[in-house]
């Protein structure tokens, strides 16, 4: 597995092990041999550029999970497309013929939304106006493996996986609403988007790895009814912040472009394929109660010591 020391890859690996499976994740550095190595799992060195270790440990596996992708937004999104590119193709190349998994990561938010607002199925056009929307290029790289007999199928999930007090544009969220006393959503905030609880998302890619036909795309989303007002107002209650609406131009000089065409981009994906065709049943408590009074709480104390608000 590549990006097993990451947030999802730890608990891949935690129920992977808990299912009775060996696991070998890719490692750049010592704390994360550790991590992996406290885990059950066993630590194999290198990055995605080391391609005759990824081509060596895939011809070894059972099954590979392909969950790292580089997310430094200051580097060439060019070479970090060839980077995955390159990657993908050497961690495919043994499982040729072998009917052995490839298991990939995408995002849901690849796909167009739907202009009435509803959900949407893996097979939306690519949405024009995503902010990373240019990642559609290593999904299609990597199902193109399909073609040249490899058993490859892809996850995209969602804007917001969350869960255990981590993720990343959750923290992000509320961070910024310490930093600048207040919980803001653009607009009206009615604005709904795509979430899963990460053991959830855990799961579908272990179930992807034993069920998922050549060339499959599966939505791994828990729900898509949460609102951006919602996920504001949850904020402010646990951080004693005001909440309030601003528009987009004011949420860019708070949050930046970058995390404010995030935040605005509806996603609203629907897992219907994956719970009938993997049998994918997410059941994880939804996002705004683990803020509320769940796993958020010793973030939620650290962040309330450095609120603008007494």
């Amino acid at each position: 597995m590549t990006g097993a020391t990451g947030y999802i890859g730890r608990v891949v690996t935690e129920r992977a092990i808990a299912q009775g499976h060996d696991v070998y994740g890719l490692s750049r550095r010592e704390d994360g041999d550790a991590m992996l190595r406290a885990l059950g799992a066993t630590p194999v060195r290198g990055e995605l550029t080391s391609l005759d270790v990824l081509r060596q440990e895939s011809a070894q596996a059972d099954a590979v999970l392909h969950l790292a992708y580089i997310h430094d937004w200051a580097m060439d999104y060019e070479k970090i497309l060839r980077v995955d590119a390159d990657a993908v193709d050497a961690l495919g190349d043994p499982l040729r013929g072998t009917g052995k998994a490839l298991v990939t990561t995408s995002g849901s938010g690849l796909a167009a939304a739907d202009p009435d607002g509803g959900e949407t199925s893996e097979d939306a056009p690519p949405s024009q106006t995503a902010v990373l929307k240019d990642r559609i290029r290593s999904e299609r790289h990597a199902l193109s493996l399909s073609d040249d007999r490899v058993r490859v199928s892809v996850i995209r999930l969602p804007p917001y996986v969350y869960g255990r007090g981590g993720s990343y544009f959750l923290p992000l969220l509320m961070q910024k609403a310490a930093e600048n006393g207040e919980s803001i959503y653009a607009d009206d905030g009615s604005l709904r988007t795509s979430d899963v609880h990460v053991d959830d998302a855990a799961e579908l890619f272990l179930l992807a790895a034993q069920k998922a036909k050549a060339g499959e795309v599966f939505n791994g989303t828990g729900s898509t009814s949460l609102t951006l007002k919602a996920m504001a107002e949850a904020i402010g209650a646990v951080l004693q912040v005001p909440v309030r609406s601003v528009s987009r131009e004011e949420a860019e000089t708070k949050w930046g472009e970058f995390l404010t065409a995030f935040v605005q981009d509806p996603n609203r994906a629907a897992n219907r394929k994956a719970v009938e065709q993997l049998g994918w049943q997410p059941k994880g408590v939804d996002m705004l109660t683990d803020i509320k009074s769940g796993s958020y709480q010793a973030m939620v104390a650290k962040l309330r010591q450095v609120s603008k608000v007494e």
